[in-house]
């Protein structure tokens, strides 16, 4: 088996003794990706729609795009309890390469669950996955996200512009477009 194949993406990591936990998430984890979103008023990780809550049938939809089994994106659940606090993801660009993008509830934001969680994570592909470069999108005016990077370790490597779309449209030529910060963990060329 090789360190990227989908059978290799399978995690159970104990972020805080008895406590913390960041795992797989599966198509079966639908109905705590609902009850986790139940009081987002924004994007959560799971795809650019919905916005806000997600019925059983969106969370189903968006963990079967995010499914582990598959090659491609995959998503690692942050659990206290068997309840899901959020999610990283974990976005292959190329080989050799993964985008790490991460969503919290509400409720359990600024408690540091999220810097814990994306260390875990990227330390995990790097070493579990053996993927040299990777790399978190951040948009330039998001304060807590570059204080996480920071903090995890990410080096700033460039800005890019209007590389980020805002998904305020299903049309890609008539959404809005920002900027984005691109931070690396890896020495992996960009």
């Amino acid at each position: 088996m090789q360190p990227g194949e989908p059978s290799a993406r399978f995690v159970d990591i104990e972020l805080e003794p008895g406590d913390l936990r960041l795992r797989t998430l599966v198509p079966a984890d639908a109905p705590l990706l609902v009850e986790a979103t139940s009081a987002e008023p924004g994007r959560s990780l799971w795809g650019p729609h919905p916005l806000g809550p997600h019925s059983l049938r969106d969370a189903q939809a968006a963990l079967a795009e995010w499914d582990p089994a598959a090659p491609g994106q995959f998503s690692l659940g942050v659990l206290r309890d068997g309840r899901l606090l959020g999610a990283v993801g974990l976005i292959p660009e190329r080989p050799g390469s993964i985008e790490v993008a991460y969503w919290l509830r509400p409720e359990e934001r600024g408690k540091g669950i999220a810097s814990r969680a994306v260390r875990a994570a990227t330390l995990w592909a790097r070493d579990g996955l053996a993927v040299p470069r990777i790399w978190l999108e951040i948009e330039p005016g998001n304060e807590p996200s570059l204080r996480l990077a920071e903090r995890v370790g990410y080096r700033f490597e460039q800005r890019v512009p209007r590389h980020c779309r805002a998904w305020e449209h299903q049309d890609a030529d008539r959404d809005t477009w920002h900027d984005c910060l691109i931070w690396t963990f890896g020495t992996g060329p960009a």
